[in-house]
C-alpha cells in the first residue's frame, strides 16, 4: 500500500486523512470497535491482538486500504476501502471502473461532542474520494437496519443500487447504495469540506454540448420573438391538444418548432422539435452572428457577445454532465425535521447550488469573462464547492469604513472574523512592527487575490498599506450572484460580499468604495421606513440588512482621479466587501429557506420544483400562488405605493421562508447597489442623495414599470407559464391572483394604488436582452438607469380587466 496524508478544510477544521499504522493504531482502533456504538462492525468481543492482525492485512494487501480521519490532532473517524471486484458485493452489483468500496467509522465522542461533526467526516470522506483518490462511484453496503447511516449517506448523494434487493452477506442485511462523484458534488453534504484541486475535463461540451445548445437556441427564440426582435408565424401544420407550430426566421434561416403560447407574448418551446428548414446544425452563436445588425448588436461589441454566449453554453452544458438532485429531494424535508438552524442553513445552501438556468429572460447569463476552466470549477456557484476567502489588513487611513447604527464596530469585525482569525490579524501585524489598530480586515474573492491584487496593488503591498494574511478559517460557498459568500461553517454569521473583476451579465462585477461609504446608513434608513412598517411585519418580509462595509482607496487609481489625471473605471472598484445578515437567524422553526429562483427550477427529468412545494403544501395551486405573491408581490407594491421605493426584484434577490412547502415569509436583499427612490418629493437623510433616481422627471407610468418590468415580466410571465404548461394551474387563474393581490393591496390602503396605472391594459415593453446586445460590457449607466433603457412598444398588461389581447 502507498498512500499519502491529505489535509481537508471542513465546517468543523481541518481534516487530515492518512493510513493506518497497525501497531501504532491498534489501541485506538480497539477502543471504537469494541464500542456499543459500533454493534454494527460485528468487532464487539474482539481483542486487541485481532484488530493489529486484520489490519496488518489490509496494510499489506493490494485490494484493501484503511485510513484514519483526524481532526486537527485528534482521530476521530476509521475509513476502510477496497476493490469491490472480488468482493462479496460483486454478485449482486454491476460494477464498473472507477468503483470503490468504502466503510466508515465516526468514533464515539470522548469529551464535548463536535457539533456537524459526522456530516463533516462525510463530506471530508467523499471529496477525498472522488477528487483525489479518483472514484467515479463509491459503493457501499450497510446493514438494512443502520437507519443513521443510511440517512446520512442519503444527504451525501447515496441511493439504492438498481435492482440490488437487500442481500443476505452472511453477517448482515445488506443495502447495496452507490453515490457517483457528480451525485456527491450536487449533494447536501458537499460544501462542508473542500480541497485544493486541479481544473475539471471539458467532456462536458462533448457529452452535453448538444443538448445545452438547443435548449439555448429555444430560449434565444423565446425571448428574441418576446422583445420583438424576431417574429414567430404560426404554421397550417396539424396540432396536438395546446401545442402550435410556428416558423422563425433567424439569422437569415428559417426555424420550425412546436410551443405553447401564453400572455405576454412568451412561448413555451420544446427544444427538441427544432427543425431548420435547410436541415444543417443549429449552432447558437453563428444565429446570432448572421443576425446581429438585425438583432442591434454594434460591429466592436460583437465578439464579446459572442463570447459570452460561448460561455454560457459551456456553463449549460457543465451542469447537462453531472448528475443533479431531482425536485422531490429539493423540496426539502418536513417542518418536523427542521429544529435545527444548520440544517436550514445546509438546505439553503443546497436549492443555490441546485440553481441552474440563470436570470430567466436574459441569454448570456453566464459569461464570467475572465475566469478559466479551474476558476469555474472552484467558484462557480452551480457546482457548489466551498472555499476560504483571502483576507487582508488594510491601512485604516486609506479606507472608507461604515457600520450600522445598531452596530457597534469594535465588536462587529472581530465577531465575524472568529477568535482564530482575529488573533492571526493582530499577531500577524504587530510581527511586522504595526500597530492593529491601524488597520481594518478586509476579506478578498480568491480569483481577485491571484487575478487582481497580487499584481495591481503591489506597491500597496510592498509599502504595508495592504498586509496579507492568508485564508480564513470558515468555509464560505459563492451564491447565485458570483461574489457574494455564505459561511458554511457559521450560517449565523454575515454573508460577505466582494469585489471580483470578472464580467459577468454586462457588468463587471467590481465593488465601489465610494457606494461602501454610504450603504450601512441606505440599510438603516430602509430598515426604519421598511422594516417596521406593519404591513411588511405583518406578511413576515423583513430586509437583509448590509450592516457593514470596507473599501480600499489608497491606492494610485484613486489618487489619479482624485488630481484629476484619470477617469472613473473598472481599478476604482477591486477592493472592497460588505457584510451582509444572514436569514438563518430569522428563520422561523420547521421552515425551509431557498431563494425565489427555485420557483422556475424544473429538475433533470422535466418536474417543476414549485410542483413538488404545491403537493406538499396540500393547500392546491391557487392558495399556494396566493401565498407566494402575499410574500413578494405584496412586498414591492407596498413599497413602491407607500414610500416610493423600488428594489430590483429578480429570483436571486429574494429569499423564500416555506413551511412544509407553503410561503410564509421573505427576505429582500442586495438593498444598497439595487434600492432606489422614485418620486422626487420624497426627502432623504443627508448622504443618501445617490438613491434617488427622481429629478422631476419620472411620472407614474414609469413608476408602475417597475412592477410591469421587474415582476410581471421579468418573474411573474415565466412562473405563470410554467404552471399552466405542467398542468398545476391555467395561466388566466395565475393573472386573475396577481390582479386580485393589486386590488386587495387597494383596498387595504383606500385611494393609494390607483394613483398608479398598475393594471392599465398596456405597459410600455422594456427589454433586457436589447440592452445586453447593444452594450454587452456595460448594459446601463447605474447612476441614470432610466435614460439607458430600450423599449419595444407597448405590452398587453395580463393584470387589466379587459387586456390587449397578444397574438399568441
Amino acid at each position: 500500500m502507498s498512500a499519502q496524508s491529505v489535509t481537508l478544510y471542513t465546517t468543523v477544521g481541518d481534516m487530515t486523512i492518512r493510513p493506518v499504522h497497525p501497531d501504532r493504531d491498534t489501541a485506538t482502533l480497539h477502543g471504537w470497535l469494541t464500542h456499543p456504538r459500533s454493534r454494527f462492525w460485528g468487532a464487539l468481543d474482539t481483542s486487541a491482538d485481532d484488530i493489529r492482525h486484520e489490519y496488518t492485512r489490509i496494510h499489506t494487501s493490494t485490494t484493501e486500504d484503511a485510513w484514519l480521519i483526524h481532526l486537527d490532532a485528534s482521530p476521530v473517524a476509521l475509513v476502510e476501502t477496497y476493490d469491490p471486484v472480488g468482493s462479496p458485493l460483486a454478485p449482486h452489483l454491476e460494477l464498473r471502473e472507477g468503483d470503490v468500496g468504502m466503510h466508515v467509522l465516526v468514533a464515539a465522542p470522548g469529551g464535548e461532542p463536535v457539533h456537524g461533526l459526522t456530516d463533516a467526516v462525510f463530506a471530508a470522506l467523499m471529496r477525498w474520494l472522488t477528487d483525489v483518490r479518483g472514484a467515479r462511484r463509491v459503493v457501499v453496503e450497510p446493514d438494512a437496519a443502520n437507519t443513521p447511516v443510511l440517512t446520512k449517506n442519503a444527504l451525501a448523494g447515496f441511493h439504492d443500487a438498481p435492482g440490488s434487493g437487500c442481500p443476505d452477506l452472511g453477517h448482515k442485511t445488506a443495502r447495496i447504495q452507490i453515490c457517483e462523484a457528480g451525485a456527491f458534488h450536487s449533494s447536501e453534504l458537499a460544501g462542508l469540506a473542500a480541497l485544493s484541486e486541479g481544473p475539471s475535463s471539458p467532456t462536458h461540451l462533448t457529452s452535453a454540448g448538444t443538448v445545452a445548445e438547443r435548449q439555448l437556441v429555444a430560449k434565444a427564440i423565446r425571448e428574441f420573438v418576446h422583445e420583438r426582435l424576431l417574429t414567430a408565424s404560426p404554421t397550417e401544420e396539424p396540432t396536438s391538444g395546446r401545442w402550435r407550430w410556428y416558423r422563425v426566421f433567424f439569422g437569415g434561416r428559417g426555424i420550425r418548432f412546436r410551443a405553447l403560447g401564453h400572455e405576454l407574448e412568451h412561448l413555451s418551446i420544446d427544444p427538441d422539435s427544432l427543425s431548420p428548414d435547410d436541415g444543417r446544425a443549429l449552432r447558437l452563436v453563428e444565429l446570432v452572428s448572421d443576425a446581429a445588425p438585425r438583432l442591434g448588436v454594434p460591429p466592436d461589441f460583437l465578439h464579446t457577445y459572442l463570447e459570452e454566449l460561448q460561455a454560457t453554453l459551456a456553463a449549460r452544458a457543465r451542469i447537462l454532465a453531472a448528475p443533479r438532485p431531482d425536485a422531490a429531494r429539493l423540496a426539502g424535508p418536513d417542518a418536523a425535521s427542521l429544529s435545527d438552524p444548520h440544517r436550514q442553513a445546509r438546505h439553503l445552501q443546497f436549492i443555490e447550488a441546485a440553481m441552474t438556468e440563470g436570470h430567466p429572460g436574459f441569454l448570456a447569463n453566464a459569461g464570467r469573462g475572465g475566469m478559466s476552466e479551474r476558476d469555474l470549477a472552484a467558484w462557480a456557484p452551480e457546482l457548489g464547492r466551498s472555499t476560504r476567502l483571502v483576507w487582508l489588513a488594510a491601512r485604516r487611513s486609506m479606507c472608507v469604513h461604515s457600520v450600522a447604527d445598531s452596530i457597534r464596530a469594535a465588536d462587529f469585525l472581530p465577531a465575524q472574523m472568529g477568535p482564530r482569525l482575529w488573533r492571526r490579524f493582530r499577531e500577524q501585524l504587530l510581527d511586522r512592527g504595526l500597530d492593529p489598530h491601524e488597520y481594518l480586515p478586509l476579506p478578498v474573492h480568491p480569483w481577485q487575490w491571484e487575478n487582481r491584487v497580487t499584481t495591481t496593488f503591489a506597491t500597496n503591498l510592498v509599502a504595508g498599506d495592504l498586509v496579507y494574511l492568508g485564508p480564513g478559517e470558515d468555509l464560505h460557498r459563492p451564491q447565485q450572484s458570483l461574489r457574494t459568500f455564505f459561511n458554511v461553517s457559521r450560517p449565523e454569521a454575515a454573508y460577505i460580499k466582494t469585489a471580483v473583476a470578472v464580467r459577468n451579465m454586462g457588468f463587471l462585477r467590481g465593488l465601489s468604495p465610494a457606494y461602501m461609504d454610504h450603504t450601512p446608513a441606505i440599510n438603516d434608513w430602509l430598515q426604519t421606513t421598511l422594516g417596521e412598517d406593519e404591513d411588511l411585519r405583518s406578511r413576515n418580509v423583513r430586509l437583509l440588512r448590509e450592516v457593514a462595509t470596507v473599501g480600499f482607496t489608497g491606492d494610485v487609481y484613486h489618487r489619479s482621479v482624485r488630481d484629476g489625471h484619470a477617469g472613473d473605471g473598472g481599478h476604482l472598484k477591486m477592493l472592497s466587501a460588505l457584510w451582509r445578515e444572514s436569514p438563518v437567524p430569522m428563520l422561523g422553526p420547521g421552515t425551509v429557506p431557498a431563494t425565489l429562483a427555485a420557483v422556475l427550477h424544473i429538475d433533470a427529468a422535466g418536474r417543476p420544483l414549485v410542483g413538488e412545494w404545491i403537493e406538499r403544501s396540500g393547500v392546491g395551486a391557487r392558495s399556494w400562488v396566493d401565498a407566494l405573491l402575499a410574500v413578494y408581490l405584496r412586498p414591492v407594491l407596498r413599497a413602491l405605493i407607500g414610500y416610493d421605493i423600488v428594489f430590483m426584484p429578480h429570483g436571486e434577490n429574494i429569499i423564500l421562508e416555506l413551511r412544509n412547502g407553503l410561503p410564509v415569509g421573505s427576505f429582500f436583499k442586495d438593498l444598497g447597489e439595487e434600492v432606489a427612490v422614485v418620486n422626487h418629493v420624497r426627502r432623504l437623510p443627508p448622504g443618501l442623495e445617490r438613491i434617488m433616481a427622481d429629478h422631476g422627471d419620472i411620472d407614474d407610468a414609469q413608476r408602475a414599470l417597475s412592477v410591469h418590468t421587474d415582476v410581471i415580466d421579468g418573474v411573474l410571465r415565466h412562473l405563470a407559464a410554467l404552471l399552466d404548461d405542467h398542468g398545476f394551474l391555467p395561466e388566466r387563474e395565475f393573472w386573475l391572483a396577481c390582479r386580485e393581490c393589486v386590488e386587495e393591496y387597494d383596498a387595504d390602503h383606500p385611494g393609494t394604488a390607483g394613483r398608479l396605472p398598475l393594471l392599465s391594459g398596456t405597459f410600455r415593453h422594456s427589454c433586457l436582452n436589447r440592452l445586453q446586445l447593444r452594450n454587452p460590457t456595460s448594459m446601463v449607466n447605474l447612476g441614470d438607469q432610466n435614460s439607458s433603457l430600450l423599449y419595444a412598444g407597448e405590452m398587453p398588461n395580463p393584470l387589466a380587466v379587459a387586456p390587449v389581447r397578444a397574438a399568441f
